[in-house]
């Protein structure tokens, strides 16, 4: 696997973490029609669980293609346990975000 092509890669999976996150810290419920309404959602420990993500999506993603393009062996491994370390992240991170702001 050449350099590039891991750049391509983890750069890919990385922009598509950080999307995902960018819509879960601008997302905002519905208003339910329900009387008597539930409390009004957290959003900002909302958003601020999505930026660390983020954050950490962003350092990951950096971090695994200075460590892919060091290391000509171990490309192909890298790139692989990326994808499930950002998958991962972001599912969780997702969760979080929802979870906190609903308390």
């Amino acid at each position: 696997m050449r350099t590039s092509t891991v750049w391509f890669s983890i750069t890919a999976m990385t922009v598509v973490s950080v999307a995902v996150l960018a819509f879960v810290m601008t997302y905002r419920f519905a208003t339910p029609l329900v009387d008597p309404a539930p409390p009004v959602p957290d959003y900002g420990l909302q958003a601020l669980i999505a930026g660390i993500t983020m954050a950490a999506a962003v350092a990951g993603g950096t971090g695994a293609g200075i460590c892919a393009s060091t290391r000509e062996r171990d490309r192909r491994l890298i790139v692989g346990w990326t994808a499930v370390a950002l998958l991962l992240g972001t599912v969780v991170g997702t969760i979080l975000a929802f979870a906190s702001s609903a308390l």
